[in-house]
């Protein structure tokens, strides 16, 4: 697939262009992938859609836990975020191991303090970002809003008590 933007080669199955940061479509139906321009799939006519994969939070939650990454295309897997500081990266001493060649060893920080939750990049090669947009600086995160590391995306589900209006 050619991203519609810079024209590069990515993969069929990219939620992105991880050249320009193009969004690509996915329909839910058979699976294809589109530009984000497209409407409709083209193979089953099916709506395309950007949007995360429901979750389903655990029904039994340690009260230290105030948030939750889960895979956007994997509901199922997903990680608690803790009061406190939750690092991230691909090595085995973070709280969040994402083993990915685009994560770094110590990628990032999820900071969960009083009723906010923050992200923060450490010097990542890869860089991180909130729906699309790279953190350049602690930026608070929000219920709903997609965490991409390198290139693995997560979206944030917040406790209700953690979902203040910004």
């Amino acid at each position: 697939m050619e991203c519609p933007d810079c024209q590069r080669s990515i993969p069929p199955d990219s939620r992105f262009c991880s050249y320009c940061g193009q969004k690509m479509k996915r329909c839910l139906d058979c699976e294809l992938m589109f530009d984000d321009q497209a409407g409709f799939c083209g193979k089953c006519g099916g709506e395309l859609t950007t949007a995360p994969v429901p979750f389903r939070p655990p029904d039994e939650t340690d009260e230290a836990v105030r948030a939750f990454l889960y895979d956007v295309d994997d509901p199922d897997s997903y990680f608690e975020l803790q009061r406190g500081d939750n690092t991230v990266g691909a090595g085995g001493a973070n709280d969040v191991i994402v083993d990915h060649e685009a994560v770094s060893w110590n990628h990032a920080v999820v900071i969960c303090r009083d009723d906010q939750v923050f992200v923060q990049d450490s010097a990542s090669t890869n860089g991180t970002f909130v729906d699309g947009q790279p953190v350049k600086k602690p930026r608070r995160i929000h219920h709903g809003e997609v965490l991409r590391f390198g290139d693995p995306e997560f979206a944030v589900w917040l406790t209700p008590s953690m979902r203040t209006e910004a």
